[in-house]
């Protein structure tokens, strides 16, 4: 039975005591996990990240298809080979710049041709044409176009993305401008980093409700590729969700714009956090497993270019470190962005 917006939130707003109970399991299993652990000691790793058209790490061969032209490797010196020893491929995160685009209630699939070039310490593209190439793809794993798509789908938008690294992590930006002759609504890039080639992380996201971290599998309605708002973004992501099916309209409101990832390896703890001030929606799936974020532009004029900014983190910590520090990690690196722009609520 399909629900309506009315019973989805009349059961989020019944889960109060389910949410409460979680939180406290989790903070009971954190504070167990985090003894032999200072709880102050937090250190970030300096991430390398370039496009995989331009890189010669060995990553895993299915990544190199039609789409390989979106996908950032990023790498931390020392993690290769963290509790996966016996494999060709190391350890690395894949971040998709973007991976889907939706507008106007449209989902635009896998986009081509960012043509990456390195300035300084900064990998980017300009002037990627945006198009609706969904029915265009062929063979998912080798993800081929089909023949003539630059002469029947024409381009409505580009795009333009920037990703760099520093002694805190990755940092990426994506810009859309909206070329066509109508107005763009609900505009949003998903963006995913994938933990495929680092699982030891990836199969434990965990997200802040209230004043809790709470595991992904206790989550509300939680399910794979579940997602959940950012604060101050309900009806934003309302709106989305009723219109798309493979958004569940978990309208629990979360009381931070990102996913963080931990677990136990021999390195001692380690996290990865995906984030951003401009998300609207993070989630996870922990059968991939990937960290996905809902990047919000929402809506541009004919004419209108807008960017939105977004983060990787790499830290020596757990999850109870991070928490206390995750308000002035938000605000360090927000001091990085001194003219990033609202999210342009629409």
């Amino acid at each position: 039975m399909k629900m309506t917006r009315r019973d989805v939130l009349r059961v989020a707003g019944g889960i109060g005591m389910f949410s409460l109970a979680a939180a406290k399991r989790c903070s009971a299993q954190s504070s167990n996990e985090a003894e032999h652990v200072a709880t102050s000691v937090m250190q970030f790793y300096k991430l390398n990240a370039e496009p995989l058209v331009k890189s010669s790490y060995p990553t895993h061969p299915r990544f190199d298809n039609g789409v390989a032209g979106q996908v950032v490797v990023i790498t931390a010196h020392g993690l290769e080979r963290v509790d996966w020893e016996n494999r060709p491929e190391k350890n690395c995160w894949l971040l998709r710049l973007p991976e889907l685009l939706y507008l106007n209630n449209k989902r635009f699939d896998h986009q081509v041709g960012m043509d990456w070039r390195k300035e300084r310490e900064t990998w980017l593209y300009t002037d990627c044409p945006l198009r609706n190439l969904s029915g265009s793809w062929r063979n998912r794993e080798k993800m081929q176009l089909a023949p003539d798509v630059d002469k029947n789908v024409p381009t409505v938008g580009k795009m333009a993305g920037t990703v760099q690294s520093d002694s805190l992590g990755t940092h990426y930006t994506l810009s859309v401008t909206n070329t066509s002759d109508e107005i763009w609504k609900d505009v949003f890039f998903w963006i995913c980093l994938s933990h495929y080639q680092s699982p030891i992380i990836g199969y434990r996201p965990h997200f802040r409700v209230g004043e809790s971290w709470l595991p992904a599998q206790e989550m509300p309605f939680a399910q794979d590729h579940t997602y959940y708002p950012t604060p101050g973004m309900v009806n934003e992501y309302g709106r989305c969700a009723e219109t798309r099916s493979e958004f569940r309209a978990a309208h629990i409101e979360l009381s931070f714009p990102g996913v963080v990832c931990w677990n136990h390896t021999t390195k001692g703890p380690l996290l990865v956090c995906h984030y951003s001030e401009d998300a609207m929606a993070v989630g996870s799936n922990q059968l991939w497993p990937c960290t996905d974020l809902q990047l919000w532009f929402g809506d541009l004029a004919p004419g209108e270019q807008r960017s939105k900014t977004g983060h990787v983190l790499v830290a020596e910590c757990n999850l109870k470190t991070f928490g206390e520090q995750a308000d002035s990690i938000r605000e360090r690196l927000d001091a990085r962005l001194p003219e990033r722009k609202s999210k342009g609520v629409g």
